[in-house]
């Protein structure tokens, strides 16, 4: 089986408190009395700090998309060489010795995609397979780690490096008036994690990759996405994902782990994407699960925000470094994100 041999994580320079982020978009909203009644989702959303690649201020400005899209192209490209980096370190893979690079991100538009930039100053070869994927949002993260792990199974001999950078800051405007706009302003936050999946006769030692599954919902494609405007990306997210996590997701999930014998709440350890407060609740109803099953998806919500595909893998490195894990521990990863889809897979150790 394919084996997670190493992650690692990096982080934009400015740490903000959730308070001076509501106090700079109170300020935006002056006057706008429909805005300003909304502004308590800031403190009930469950974040206490994050990471953004500008301070607060500078949003608020109101800087174009062209001005947005140009600062995520350098920054973007810093924050996955770092965590690339480090996560090569870590392993002590040498940078050409990874046969496919699976790069995903949804918050910032590039052509050619940045895996291009990141394949010359890695150093990885010039024959190596790249795979960018846009467009999966919060399930980009677990979905890339499903595509190498498959890719593996077939290359048993190959490694892949999965790349995964967010900077959902950069899609915020001061022009977005609604509610959607409002949450995403409370809820979102920047980011960049790295893995090394190592295929089964590579010698990898971290977990394996037991089982994988993807799942499109193709009757709900309006729950989540973007739309694009000429100020930029637009936030679409629909308030009945919560309900569909109950009623479309948690049966496929069933199905799934049904097949491998396994339940949700006897699993070891969850990395479930913290979509937010009302989707954690559904998965805790839905499931059968105590607060402590959730309390890494809490703690990365409380500390980073949601960082869209990036999370899960902050997670996953959270978990893995905090030294738990022990041997015969079993886990189990899902996001989901537009399509609407799912992304799952199951962990042992």
């Amino acid at each position: 089986m394919p084996r997670i041999d190493s992650l690692a994580t990096s982080l934009p320079a400015h740490r903000c408190d959730q308070s001076d982020v509501r106090n700079e978009m109170a300020r935006v909203c002056r006057g706008d009395r429909a805005m300003e009644r909304l502004l308590p989702v800031f403190d009930r959303i469950g974040v206490d700090t994050r990471y953004f690649v500008r301070p607060p201020e500078w949003y608020s400005e109101g800087q174009p998309f062209e001005t947005r899209n140009a600062v995520y192209a350098t920054s973007a490209l810093e924050l996955s060489e770092k965590a690339a980096r480090a996560c090569l370190d870590r392993s002590g893979t040498s940078p050409d010795t990874i046969d496919h690079i699976y790069f995903v991100t949804t918050t910032g538009l590039m052509t050619p995609s940045l895996d291009a930039r990141l394949a010359s100053r890695l150093g990885l070869r010039p024959d190596v397979r790249r795979l960018p994927l846009f467009g999966l949002g919060c399930a980009a993260g677990a979905g890339a780690l499903v595509r190498a792990a498959d890719t593996l199974r077939a290359y048993p001999t190959h490694r892949a490096l999965v790349i995964s950078v967010e900077l959902c800051s950069l899609v915020f405007s001061p022009a977005a008036r609604t509610a959607t706009d409002l949450v995403g302003a409370a809820l979102f936050g920047d980011g960049a994690a790295a893995v090394v999946v190592a295929g089964d006769e590579t010698g990898g030692e971290g977990p394996a990759i037991r089982a994988t599954r993807t799942h499109l919902f193709q009757e709900a494609p309006d729950l989540m996405g973007w739309n694009f405007t000429a100020d930029g990306m637009r936030l679409v997210l629909s308030r009945d994902v919560p309900k569909f996590v109950a009623t479309g997701v948690a049966p496929v999930v069933n199905k799934f782990l049904d097949a491998q014998g396994l339940s949700l709440p006897d699993l070891s350890h969850l990395i479930l994407h913290p979509g937010g407060a009302k989707v954690m609740a559904t998965y805790r109803s839905v499931f059968g699960l105590d607060d402590v099953a959730l309390n890494n998806a809490r703690e990365t919500m409380r500390r980073y925000g949601n960082q869209s595909s990036a999370s899960v893998l902050f997670m996953l490195n959270d978990l893995v470094t905090s030294g738990r894990p022990r041997a015969g521990d079993t886990g189990f990863m899902m996001a989901l994100g537009p399509g609407f889809s799912a992304e799952m897979l199951t962990l042992e150790w």
